[in-house]
Parts: C-alpha cells; structure tokens; sequence
C-alpha cells in the first residue's frame, strides 16, 4: 500500500505522527517482568539511543548495526533508534558492522561475530545497568551500554529524514513503512496485537505500531489470560 503524499515515509517521523503519544507502543511479558511504554516513552528512548550511536561511538548514516536482541521491548527501542540514526539494522550481523549490540544471554554469541566487541543492552524491566553478576559473566571486549545511552540528551540532536535509507532486509525506511501499511490493511480495525516470537520478529513490532496507531504485546507464549489481561485482539508470530 503505497503512502499518501502526506504520509510520513521516514521512521521517525511516523514516530511523531502517532495521533496519541500517551497511549501505549510496546508491552513486554516475560520472566524480568511486565512493562509498558507508551509512544512517548519510545520517542524519548529511541532519541537517546539515536544520541549514543552518533555522539558516543560515531557511526554515520548508512553504517550497520548488528543486532542480537532478545524478545523484550528493547528490540523495539533500539531498532527506531537505529533507524531515527540514519543506520541499518542487520540481526546476527558480524565483522562488516561498525558497531555490535547484544541481549546478556546473547552477548557471547555477538562477541564471536564482533572485530570491534559488543555492547551489552540490558533486559530489566526499567533498563538498569546490568549487575555485577550479570557483568562478570559477560566475554571479553562486552560492555554495558546502559549508560552512554542515559547520559545522552532526551531529544534526537541530529535529525535528518532517512526515508531512502537502508533499514533492514535491503528495505529502505519508505518501504518498511509500505510493508506495515500493507499488513495493516490486510489486519484492519485491530489495536493491540500480541506477537510470539517468529518470521516478522525483526520488522512488524517497531513498525505496525507507528503506521496503525495501535500497541503491540511481546511475549514467548500467549495464552487466554493474557490476551484477556493485554485486550489482545489479535495473535501472531
């Protein structure tokens, strides 16, 4: 479904377009917790992410990110992060990429892939740095990013439009957001979808929520509480 003139094509900017920023984007289920942030809160994250990869370990636009995170709301964040960067996300990329980030449990397979090592993104339900347990049990040239992400300014410093600019899968960021309008329509009248892990785990949690203006829920498994619990109305992998 191809956008309108008016239509947002780049990925912060459909970020900025959500009718209501208030309202809930991203909800995640699982072992550390519960936790919900609404389109505000992923703007304010995914600014600071964006502030980091460019203020603190200098990528430009068109460079990539290699991606080994975990099913948790961070996915989320750090992918429009990247994106709101001008980057290019690429899961389980290695040596060709400027920069490696990682889950905890996923660091020491990004570290084997990594020239340069890996950033350690943390998985507790308030982003706290990681802890000293967790810290000792990460590989050599691992660091937690948790800070150099928090200290950064709370709005995106360098703000460009990426809409031409690679994104994920060969997609650049117009056509991610063609990919969602076309899921949208082929899902209408829907505004909390709940998502296992699966095929689309790398693109439709970031992006159907900035073109349906609607709220994703994360979690390994759903079963009816938690559709009940959520609102979930509708179930996908």
């Amino acid at each position: 479904m191809p956008a309108s003139p008016n239509t947002p094509t780049d990925i912060r900017s459909a970020l900025f377009s959500r009718r209501d920023p208030a309202q809930p984007f991203v909800t995640y289920v699982g072992p550390e917790g519960r936790m919900e942030l609404s389109a505000a809160s992923v703007a304010n994250a995914a600014a600071k992410i964006a502030n980091a990869l460019v203020g603190e370990f200098d990528l430009e636009p068109g460079d990539s990110v290699g991606v080994y995170l975990p099913w948790h709301w961070q996915r989320v964040t750090w992918l429009i992060g990247i994106w709101s960067a001008g980057l290019t996300a690429v899961p389980g990329g290695g040596k060709d990429c400027a920069l490696i980030i990682a889950g905890p449990h996923e660091a020491a397979e990004a570290a084997s892939a990594s020239a340069t090592g890996v950033q350690v993104v943390s998985t507790h339900p308030f982003g706290m740095p990681l802890d000293a347990g967790v810290l000792a049990e990460l590989p050599p040239g691992a660091e937690d990013v948790t800070l150099a992400v928090r200290n950064q300014p709370d709005q995106q410093v360098f703000v460009a439009d990426h809409s031409t600019s690679t994104a994920l899968d060969g997609f650049n960021q117009a056509q991610l957001l063609d990919r969602g309008r076309t899921w949208a329509s082929e899902h209408p009248d829907i505004s909390c979808v709940g998502l296992t892990p699966g095929v689309d785990q790398w693109w439709l949690p970031a992006i159907w929520p900035l073109v349906g203006n609607g709220s994703v829920v994360l979690a390994h498994e759903i079963d009816s509480g938690l559709i009940d619990a959520e609102r979930i109305e509708f179930v996908t992998s």
